[in-house]
């Protein structure tokens, strides 16, 4: 089992791809789903406890659904 941590690191991280993969900056990004740039950040690098409402907003961003997204976080 994952711990909490490497939990948040690894959704952090997917996200980050995610936005990569579609070719977003991440101010690009936080514009979109009308987040400060500088709370992006600190989501991307795993420094903030996501809300399941911010990461609802943030797949819709990305286009993906949250099953879809959670999918890719178990493997």
């Amino acid at each position: 089992m994952k711990s909490k941590n490497t939990d948040l690191e690894t959704v952090s991280k997917l996200i980050k791809e995610l936005r990569l993969e579609k070719g977003f900056s991440q101010e690009e990004f936080s514009n979109l789903i009308q987040i400060d740039r500088k709370y992006a950040s600190l989501i991307e690098k795993g420094d903030k406890n996501l809300s399941i409402l911010m990461l609802k907003k943030i797949t819709r961003g990305l286009e993906i659904s949250m099953e879809d997204f959670f999918r890719k976080f178990e493997n």
